[in-house]
């Protein structure tokens, strides 16, 4: 599986793995016979998580969140990374099966991942507090301009390894029934794994959202699972 060579770059025996899919960009160099292929993910075409014309296409307009992808094969030893940024390797079935991740915070994955992409409004198997139907793909849609979060995100399950970046590095936040929620900046936000739902929360009210600071708008996530943070505000 994945390796790190150092706080910015891991490495993958592909021989070893099985394919890797990775984003564009990112393969720093390879030992031996590496074959790299154009790759989609399951949901890029119109309708992603299950929704079409107007909410899909403001969503993919908003939403700047889907990265082109590579799924790498062969025989041979490949070094990924990207501008420099730390990353983190993160076991998918040791935290329940379940993660979905920005695509822009996704480094690399290993294909027995099963993945799709889907409403941010369907994280964690509930409303994220965006509201069913085209409404509530309109207000996430408004929510991801206003946050910097898109509309869609990338859900990976099964069994097998994703690289995440961050910047700063990367630490995980338990979140659990009995806790209180765990409220995160949307900037510093990285990924969640589990069962764990996120929902906009705001301390002002919306027609004051552009007269204030970034921390007017945050992300609570509630419910049983991991959430992932960089130690930066800074975008990819």
């Amino acid at each position: 599986m994945f390796t790190k060579v150092n706080s910015k770059v891991v490495s993958v025996d592909v021989a070893q793995s099985g394919p890797v899919v990775a984003r564009r960009g990112a393969m720093l160099f390879y030992t031996g016979d590496v074959r790299f292929q154009p790759h989609q993910i399951a949901g890029m075409g119109a309708g992603s998580g299950g929704m079409s014309g107007i909410g899909g296409a403001i969503g993919q307009r908003l939403a700047g969140e889907h990265e082109s992808t590579l799924l790498a094969t062969g025989h041979g030893v490949v070094h990924f990374g990207f501008r420099g940024i730390e990353v983190e390797i993160v076991d998918v079935g040791r935290v329940g099966g379940l993660i979905r991740v920005e695509a822009s915070r996704t480094l690399a994955y290993t294909s027995g991942l099963q993945a799709s992409v889907v409403s941010v409004t369907a994280q964690g198997g509930g409303s994220g507090g965006g509201g069913g139907g085209l409404f509530g793909s309109l207000r996430s849609a408004a929510a991801g301009a206003v946050t910097g979060q898109g509309m869609f995100t990338t859900q990976l399950s099964g069994q097998g390894q994703v690289v995440i970046l961050g910047h700063g590095g990367v630490f995980e936040l338990g979140v659990a029934p009995d806790r209180p929620p765990v409220t995160v900046d949307p900037q510093a936000y990285v990924a969640a794994a589990g069962q764990v739902t996120t929902t906009l929360t705001s301390n002002v009210s919306w027609r004051n959202v552009g007269r204030t600071g970034g921390e007017a708008m945050q992300l609570q996530c509630a419910g049983h699972g991991t959430v992932y943070v960089q130690a930066s505000e800074e975008k990819l």
